[in-house]
């Protein structure tokens, strides 16, 4: 179980760090640094929340506002292009998790 959550919180990290390597132009290791901080916070909460309430989608909805919130902050972007950012590396991972 242990094992199988890492991989797939692993599998969601290298995904979006994808997406932002994409769409974001600053230095890779920082890229790296700051998406895995920002999915070490919002990949556990949506779980959490999965569990207790069983609403997926509201619970995207959620995650892709916190993610795009965080990515602006940590990035200095505009608030569109840091909720697009979120907006695709979330659905990417959410449509991957109905196979794992």
């Amino acid at each position: 179980m242990i094992l199988e959550l890492f991989f797939v919180f692993l599998l969601t990290f290298l995904i979006e760090l994808i997406v932002y390597f994409i769409f974001i132009r600053e230095r890779k290791l920082k890229i790296v640094y700051y998406c895995f901080l920002i999915n070490l916070f919002t990949w556990p909460l949506a779980n959490i929340f999965y569990v207790i309430f069983q609403q997926f989608y509201l619970i995207e909805f959620f995650v892709i506002f916190i993610e795009g919130f965080l990515i602006l902050l940590l990035f200095k972007l505009k608030w569109e292009k840091a909720i697009i950012i979120s907006l695709i590396s979330n659905m990417i991972t959410a449509g991957l998790s109905f196979f794992f």
